[in-house]
């Protein structure tokens, strides 16, 4: 199975469509590169609260 891509491309530039919070946010971006960079923001963010460190 493959995975889905979140960046797409259309006539003004790229748009980046990640899943936060049980919300799609998408933004647009001008470059390829920049929409990379905007998926892995968003894709970090989505991942979780980090567990907390008892000693």
């Amino acid at each position: 199975m493959q995975a889905e891509t979140p960046i797409s491309r259309d006539n003004e530039g790229w748009i980046v469509r990640v899943k936060v919070a049980g919300r799609i946010q998408e933004v647009r971006c001008a470059s390829e590169n920049q929409a990379r960079y905007f998926a892995a923001v968003l894709s970090f963010n989505n991942a979780g609260r980090p567990n907390r460190l008892r000693n």
